[in-house]
């Protein structure tokens, strides 16, 4: 319409509308008034009074144009150049940009223990006494010799054996009995500093209030509290009303899952709150947290719920018959609680490219809180207890990295494409492996993860693992069987034992589900060896999840298969060389190369490059033999898989059922011959 209404007044004229800049405006308008006006004006000397006009006109038609492309292109993710305009698009596209990011490294801590006899065995053989484990709480501050700060993410137990180090620290110089341990942890730890800021919002609830933090480089938000101490919980939006939130693992919390509090020491639940912000990062660098819009009181009278859906407001009769926005199911008016009263925030500060500092600098204990209970300590025994803990000391045996300042402008906008077009939410295999293995650790760790859809493995499995041990002892007769009988082919052979296999996993397998997925999960155990998960961890890994699959996915937690297998291989030493000191190295060089953090489900092991790694050692002449082999009895995994079968051309293949190689003990399962 208004094209049309534009025409019929200017019916006769020549207006173009391809003017850009200030000459072309200028040299159409002079072409416009020599047209329409050539008796009214004819002077268009640089100088004359006509041009003041035209050449005034032309300058504000640039500006203007200017403008209006200006704003079209800060409009626009792809286009965008203010650092402005690029964090508010980043906003709408649900990515939060990072004003820092801190420099991430383990902790060595280390604590001394005095020893004691051990209870079982009697003699002379001693041990670190366990009543006196120190347990430090998450948050220890340590600082280096530049002044850089940083705190552990976890606490530091010395009773869990699972990354423990003891090494005897002090003999008794008459026995030579040990008197002291030296026992080493690793714990995580960022370059960071807890800061407090506290805020009056006095009695009157205001809409969507705001706390606005100067700092320039806060990490994270670490606690929100109101003044009768209840936790406010950080949401990506303020219409999202469900949050995780975590319950120590004990008989209160859930009695059947409490057995396994040692490995999983939190519980994962979803819970509702009306107590939420949201966290906005300004453009001067700066953050700010807002509230929400509402009170405590619930708008559900307005909205319906499942529960009141039918039964009619108070001034009506019912409302059986009325249409409902099936959006307002799943949200409230108010968007959270506004706050009132005095709230205290801790917030994290630090990272920056100066928090990269290198190895042994992190020697300096700022701060730490011990978890401890001394009612269980005679008063005899408080001051060794005492000197346990002032013999606390820590290093970085591992250089600190990751640290770095404010994203840049392109960085913000690739990233935020990226987190637009993912929608947060588990859709390919490997979203769901990536979301299974960034479970955090205090709900339970999760080692190795493989994604197949259900029934893709089911019809090849069955020939691959043999788990049962009934199954593999009928196994083993009926191959004997059948080898003891003249006259049958080795393709018969095959033939009966696949039928046989196929029979013993019909009456088990049910049927598939086409919108499901198989998730073949495993842990650590204490002494980080690959183990199946317990009902604890998959329980977290289960809320977990439940927050990202899509709707119509099922999700199958299945355990994977560990196959246990140790190397047998020999070499020839050049002369000159002690042959013993050359297989230790060849030892702990296929060590190296069977490290379980390098090994995932299906990864086939590569004998010419082991064969080529052995060989490159100093003074190995050459590798006459280099085998695998399985393990599969006593402690090792109950998995019998057939290795002989299973290489060709050099390279020892994977089972079908997802399975990881393990070599569970390497100072034993790795023997080697000087030839």
């Amino acid at each position: 319409m208004a094209l049309n209404s534009t025409n019929k007044k200017n019916k006769g004229r020549d207006i173009k509308y391809l003017n850009k800049d200030f000459g072309q405006f200028r040299q159409n308008l002079i072409d416009y008034t020599k047209t329409y006006f050539p008796q009214t004006y004819t002077d268009f000397n640089e100088s004359s009074p006509g041009m003041v006009f035209i050449e005034m006109a032309s300058y504000l038609g640039d500006v203007l144009g200017y403008y209006i492309d200006d704003t079209l292109k800060e409009s626009l993710m792809t286009t965008a150049e203010d650092i402005e305009s690029v964090i508010e698009l980043s906003t709408v596209l649900g990515y939060k940009p990072k004003v820092t990011s801190a420099a991430l490294t383990k902790l060595s801590v280390f604590q001394l223990v005095p020893s004691k006899r051990k209870s079982t065995g009697g003699g002379n053989d001693f041990e670190p006494d366990s009543d006196y484990y120190l347990r430090i709480k998450e948050g220890m501050g340590v600082e280096s010799g530049t002044g850089i700060k940083f705190r552990t993410t976890e606490a530091v137990d010395f009773s869990d054996s699972y990354e423990r180090e003891i090494s005897i620290y002090e003999r008794n110089s008459d026995t030579n009995y040990p008197e002291l341990y030296l026992v080493k942890k690793y714990v995580n730890c960022i370059s960071a500093e807890l800061k407090t800021l506290s805020q009056d919002f006095g009695n009157t609830p205001q809409e969507f209030s705001r706390i606005d933090i100067t700092d320039t480089n806060v990490v994270d938000i670490y606690d929100v509290r109101d003044s009768s101490g209840n936790k406010w919980y950080e949401v990506p939006y303020l219409a999202q009303d469900m949050v995780y939130v975590d319950y120590p693992n004990s008989e209160q919390t859930d009695k059947s899952l409490s057995q396994f509090k040692d490995s999983v020491p939190s519980i994962l639940k979803l819970v509702k709150t009306s107590r939420r912000f949201t966290r906005k990062i300004n453009t001067d660098g700066t953050t700010s947290l807002i509230f929400g819009g509402g009170t405590s009181d619930s708008d559900e009278t307005l909205i319906p719920n499942f529960k009141n859906v039918g039964l009619g407001l108070n001034s009506s009769i019912d409302n059986l018959g009325s249409s409902f926005d099936p959006s307002n199911f799943l949200k409230t008016n108010n968007y959270g609680q506004s706050p009132t009263g005095n709230f205290t925030v801790s917030y994290l500060v630090g990272g920056g490219v100066s928090s990269n500092v290198s190895k042994n600098t992190l020697t300096r204990i700022q701060s730490m809180v011990f978890d401890e209970d001394l009612s269980t300590f005679d008063q005899d025994a408080i001051p060794l207890y005492n000197f346990c803990k002032s013999s606390v000391a820590v290093d970085n045996e591992f250089p600190a990295t990751g640290g770095r300042g404010i994203e840049t402008i392109e960085e913000i906008r690739q990233n935020a494409l990226a987190n637009f077009g993912s929608q947060n939410r588990a859709v390919t295999r490997k979203d769901y492996q990536v979301r299974a293995l960034s479970l955090p650790s205090k709900y339970g760790g999760i080692a190795k993860v493989y994604c197949a859809p259900d029934g893709e493995l089911d019809n090849n499995s069955p020939s691959s693992i043999l788990t049962d041990p009934n199954s593999l002892q009928q196994f083993t007769e009926l191959v004997l069987s059948l080898k003891e009988k003249e006259g049958i082919t080795e393709k018969e052979i095959q033939n009966q034992v696949t039928t046989f296999l196929s029979n013993k996993q019909s009456d088990s397998r049910e049927k598939n589900n086409p919108f499901a997925i198989n998730l073949y999960v495993l842990g650590y155990d204490s002494t980080k060896k690959l183990s199946t998960l317990n009902q604890a961890v998959k329980e977290n890994l289960k809320t977990y999840l439940g927050e990202y699959r899509l709707l119509t996915d099922g999700v199958n937690l299945l355990n994977g298969f560990v196959i246990n297998i140790g190397v047998d291989f020999e070499i020839r030493v050049y002369g000159g060389y002690n042959k013993q000191e050359v297989l230790v190295k060849c030892i702990s060089e296929i060590q190296n190369f069977f490290n379980i953090d390098n090994w995932t489900f299906n990864m086939p092991v590569n004998l010419s490059e082991l064969e080529l790694i052995i060989a490159g050692v100093e003074g190995v002449q050459s590798v006459p033999k280099c085998e695998i082999v399985n393990k599969c009895k006593g402690s090792y995994s109950n998995v019998s898989y057939n290795i002989q079968s299973a290489t060709k051309n050099k390279m020892v293949y994977p089972s079908l059922d997802p399975s990881v190689f393990e070599v569970k003990y390497p100072n034993k399962d790795i023997k080697g011959r000087v030839v």
